[in-house]
């Protein structure tokens, strides 16, 4: 295979080396070769196909940390921004589609934004056939080359409402045909308990352990979901083979109310009582974490994925970034598929989530660095990935995973000489600007062409697929849905009423 050289005007091996100008970088195969002056590289490797970057930055692909295979949005599927228990309600009206079909656009989406690499934090369509459905998921990722990291599902409890408990009164609540409907659906969409789960982590490595642009984690849904017992067994499995829990965690006011209620010793201490905090786990949202449990993910060494523009849409704040930096609690960046901007723009996510940092005083742990933001969009991402020490930096025998942005429009018409490129780039830089995404040394997209993927293809079978999904022959579902939305918020009112939000981001 012939030498790759590119040569950019800007090339950035890390969140923190130094910028470098006049370097280059040799890609062969699958891995990074070399780097340095362009005119040594060129002596060097005097065939190797050469690929002119002017005007651009060669840095590492961007991580999404956070984000469930879902190509169209959910504006896009008819769900308007809404409480997320809402929303999980309204997804009751409607069926799965084409998980290959909306996963591979996906994965095309985040090409053409500079990711390189994302964890697929599984959500269940509830088909009967769960591996069916996460199988359908890791061909999207397949067809388009994108590596990732898949999270199994893990959920035994909660289906109707949470807490648990509270199931039986919600129920007697409810006219007679409602409850008897969502008793006939209460069922896990999930494998049924631990070993079933288990073997099912053991099928998937046997077809794809060999496959290096995948790997696997479990991914309990959340606490409120995930009954003690089979908490402690997937986190001890976990343990046993050296993966991750990417744990849904304190995303709403709602959950946040039923685990004060159910763990009033604290989330995250009642999480590692149960041995599920460590240096593998990841928090996905967290956007209600206190002080202590800050503090718990500090000492266990574990990490937070927050998705700032999903927490919004979904009518709550944000995770708080600040805090959780300045306790060194490393932290990544996801789209959940429902960015601020609808698309997987992951600059624009990073901006939103080192911006909002609450109640401003001098007190207050102060916005990421433009260095620490490039650090959650490369580094931090490729460690809640399970892929740390192989992507997120440009290092010579590391997975050629990267991207290079036009700065076109960072510098726009004018960009005073003082202002440091990065910090511009942080602050202007777009998904949009990708010019080039490559990975493990497939150049997937060039100058808004997607080089492995039929594009016009990709959408028409997207299309096809979120259409199927309305199920337009059982319009009583679409009734259903909107007859349960007042009582499940009358449920959640009353559950979160006396809730007092943490005061954690002043």
């Amino acid at each position: 295979m012939t030498p790759i050289l590119l040569k950019p005007e800007y090339l950035l091996r890390g969140h923190d080396v130094p910028l470098e100008q006049g370097h280059g970088l040799v890609v062969d195969g699958k891995l990074i070769a070399d780097s340095g002056p362009v005119a040594a590289l060129e002596a060097a490797y005097p065939h190797a196909e050469v690929i002119d970057l002017p005007d651009a930055i060669l840095m590492p692909g961007l991580v999404n940390a956070h984000q469930h295979g879902r190509g169209v949005s959910q504006i896009q599927l008819g769900y308007p921004d809404q409480r997320l228990e809402h929303w999980m309600a309204q997804r009751r009206s409607r069926g799965s589609p084409d998980l290959g079909a909306i996963g591979t656009l996906a994965s095309a989406e985040m090409l053409k934004n500079g990711v390189t690499c994302a964890v697929h934090a599984d959500l269940a369509y509830g088909t009967g056939n769960y591996e069916a459905e996460l199988r359908g998921s890791i061909a999207g990722y397949g067809a388009a080359g994108l590596r990732a990291c898949i999270a199994i599902g893990v959920c035994d409890q909660g289906n109707i409402v949470f807490p648990q408990e509270a199931e039986a009164e919600f129920l007697a609540g409810l006219p007679d045909d409602l409850a008897n409907r969502l008793r006939e659906r209460n069922d896990t969409p999930y494998e049924k308990d631990f070993t079933a789960t288990s073997a099912l982590l053991d099928r998937l490595l046997a077809d794809f352990g060999q496959n290096d642009l995948v790997s696997f984690c479990y991914g309990p849904s959340g606490p409120q979901w995930v009954t003690d017992p089979l908490f402690a067994a997937t986190a001890a499995d976990a343990r046993r083979r050296d993966i991750g829990l990417h744990i849904h965690a304190l995303e709403t006011t709602g959950q946040y109310a039923a685990c004060r209620y159910l763990y009033p010793e604290g989330t995250m201490r009642h999480l590692a009582a149960l041995g599920a905090i460590g240096s593998k786990t990841v928090i996905a949202h967290g956007v209600f974490l206190t002080p202590d449990d800050i503090e718990i993910l500090a000492q266990g060494n574990a990490m937070v994925a927050t998705n700032p523009g999903s927490n919004l849409r979904l009518c709550d704040a944000t995770a708080p970034v600040p805090a959780l930096i300045a306790s060194g609690v490393r932290v990544g960046v996801g789209s959940d598929n429902s960015s601020v901007m609808d698309d997987e723009d992951l600059f624009s996510e990073a901006r939103v989530a080192s911006m909002l940092t609450g109640r401003r005083n001098w007190t207050s742990p102060p916005k990421p660095t433009a260095r620490q933001v490039i650090e959650m969009l490369t580094t931090s991402g490729a460690a809640i990935a399970g892929f740390d020490g192989r992507i997120g930096r440009l290092e010579n025998g590391w997975f050629a995973d990267l991207t290079a942005f036009s700065l076109a429009h960072t510098r726009g018409v004018y960009l005073d000489e003082d202002m440091p490129i990065i910090e511009a780039l942080v602050a202007r830089g777009r998904g949009a600007d990708a010019r080039l995404t490559m990975v493990a040394g497939k150049i997937l997209y060039r100058d808004g062409v997607l080089t492995a993927l039929d594009a016009g293809e990709v959408a028409r079978r997207a299309a096809a697929a979120a259409k199927a999904a309305r199920l337009p022959e059982r319009p009583e579902d679409v009734q259903f849905t909107e007859r349960l939305k007042p009582y499940l918020t009358a449920f959640y009112s009353r559950l979160t009423a006396d809730t007092r939000v943490p005061d954690i981001l002043s």
